[in-house]
């Protein structure tokens, strides 16, 4: 009797192992079954200390995204390029960009969207040495600027509106943007074309305000997203705009509410943190034809590929 309740016993630890070990298969392949969709729902956003980013700034202190049941990690760069390899490494899912970048993006084998337009605004402003008060006085001055980026596109943009043509200033390329008013400030260029608010900052320490893109109908700035994650995060895209309203109709009342989150997270300057007038958070739109258009006719000669608004949009998210 005893031998035969031995086996008896053997036979019963195995069935029981057996049957934890399929547990055990069971709760990994669980776990492996929701990674996915934990990934499908966080989304990584690339942020530069620019005050058209701040929806987002507010939708995460205000725990709206989470609200959304969705995750969004900001992340913060300093520099356009620096956002730009992240972006190519895989290391953010979007950012705030601009059209200029998406061609360039697009001509270099990297597919990204554009999936709204952004309130972002660039300023030419000049030294108060050089006489300079409006943009039909640039032609024949030395103007400061970046090469083949969105600066120099709104410099021609701009330039054009006024019958002038590129031709008729003098680009003078200092990329680095500190430079570039430094240089300003001290009358070593006559004029340089950076992105606002540095543009009022720099007229308040006592350059002169020439134009701003927005007053010339040019809107630089978008959102994009990569096609990786506009295939794979649908979902969380489309709610990381439902935040982006949300935030938006916080903001738009009394944007001074939120001044720490511009000092603190978006670097913006101090000096004028009481006078720049923020901008008002419409409904999310996309670029029309016409405007895509003209940025495309820039980039030919600039890039290889015969480009068209269809490649560069998506109205996955916004009509």
């Amino acid at each position: 009797m005893k031998k035969i309740f031995k086996v008896k016993s053997a036979k019963l630890q195995v069935i029981l192992l057996t049957c934890l070990a399929f547990m055990l298969v069971f709760a990994m392949t669980g776990c492996n079954d929701n990674t996915p969709e934990q990934e499908k729902s966080t989304l990584r956003f690339g942020l530069l200390p620019d005050v058209t980013c701040l929806p987002m700034v507010v939708a995460e202190k205000e725990g709206i995204f989470e609200d959304m049941g969705i995750e969004v990690d900001l992340e913060y760069f300093s520099k356009a390029m620096e956002r730009d390899q992240a972006i190519q490494a895989g290391q953010i899912d979007g950012a705030i960009s601009d059209i200029v970048a998406v061609g360039f993006f697009q001509d270099s084998g990297f597919d990204v969207k554009i999936t709204s337009l952004n309130e972002g605004n660039f300023a030419i402003i000049a030294s108060p040495e050089s006489g300079i008060k409006s943009v039909d006085d640039l032609k024949g001055k030395t103007i400061g600027l970046s090469k083949n980026t969105i600066i120099e596109f709104m410099v021609d943009g701009i330039l054009a509106n006024y019958g002038l043509t590129p031709e008729d200033v003098n680009k003078e390329a200092i990329a680095a943007i500190p430079l570039r008013r430094e240089m300003l400030l001290q009358d070593q260029v006559d004029a340089v074309s950076i992105p606002e608010p540095l543009g009022t900052l720099t007229v308040e320490q006592g350059a002169v305000m020439v134009t701003e893109s927005d007053k010339e109908g040019l809107i630089p700035s978008v959102i994009i997203f990569t096609d990786e994650a506009i295939e794979e995060k649908k979902e969380a895209i489309n709610k990381f705009y439902q935040a982006w309203r949300e935030a938006a109709e916080l903001i738009n009342p009394d944007p001074s509410v939120y001044n720490d989150l511009l000092l603190e997270k978006l670097r913006f300057p101090e000096e004028i943190i009481d006078t720049y007038e923020i901008p008002y958070f419409g409904e999310p739109l996309l670029p029309d034809r016409e405007g895509v258009n003209k940025y495309l006719n820039w980039l030919e000669g600039r890039i290889d590929l015969d480009l068209t608004y269809e490649d560069l949009i998506t109205n996955e998210f916004v009509e």
